[in-house]
C-alpha cells in the first residue's frame, strides 16, 4: 500500500504551518470581500457574458454575411465586444438603500434605538464605489466622524470579521 507523503513547503513543519495559516487567513478575507462586493461581481460577470455573446453575433455577422476573412473579423468582432463591455460596466449602479434595509441595519446595529443622523452614518463596508452591495451585511452604523475619515477605502480585516 502507497502512502503519500507529508506536503511540505520549506522543509520545517511548524514554518509551514505558520504559512498555510497565512494563507488560510488571506483566503477568508478575499472570499468575504467577493461577498460584500457581489453586485458589482455579478454585474461585472454579466457584462463579460453579454461581450461573449456580442463577440459571437458579430463574428458570425462578419464572417457569413459580409464574407470577411477570419482574422480580420476576430479583430473586429473583439473591439466591437470590448467597447461594448466598457459602455456597460460605465453604467451606473443604484446608491438606494431601501427603507426596511436602513431599519434592519439601524435595529441590528443599535439595539436600543437611538439612530441620529446628526451623529451616525450608515456605511458600507466594502465601498459602493468598489462594488460593495447595498444589503443588510455589507452595511453598518457608524459615527459620522469615523465615516468621514474613512472615505472609500477598502476594508482591513478587522472590519471584515
Amino acid at each position: 500500500m502507497n502512502v503519500l507523503p507529508p506536503v511540505r513547503i520549506t522543509g520545517d513543519p511548524s514554518l509551514d504551518w505558520i504559512i498555510a495559516a497565512v494563507v488560510a487567513v488571506v483566503a477568508l478575507y478575499w472570499l468575504r470581500a467577493l461577498r460584500l462586493a457581489r453586485e458589482g461581481a455579478r454585474r461585472f460577470l454579466a457584462n463579460v457574458l453579454k461581450s461573449g455573446l456580442v463577440f459571437v453575433g458579430s463574428e458570425f455577422i462578419l464572417s457569413s454575411a459580409l464574407k470577411m476573412d477570419y482574422s480580420r473579423s476576430q479583430g473586429l468582432s473583439l473591439c466591437v465586444a470590448f467597447v461594448a463591455f466598457v459602455r456597460w460596466q460605465s453604467f451606473r449602479r443604484s446608491r438606494h438603500i431601501s427603507r426596511a434595509t436602513k431599519d434592519a441595519v439601524v435595529a441590528r446595529d443599535l439595539p436600543g434605538g437611538g439612530y441620529d443622523p446628526q451623529l451616525h452614518h450608515i456605511d458600507h463596508i466594502r465601498p459602493h464605489s468598489g462594488g460593495g452591495s447595498n444589503t443588510g451585511d455589507n452595511l453598518r452604523v457608524i459615527e459620522k466622524k469615523r465615516n468621514l475619515q474613512k472615505g472609500a477605502k477598502r476594508p482591513g480585516l478587522r472590519d471584515m470579521f
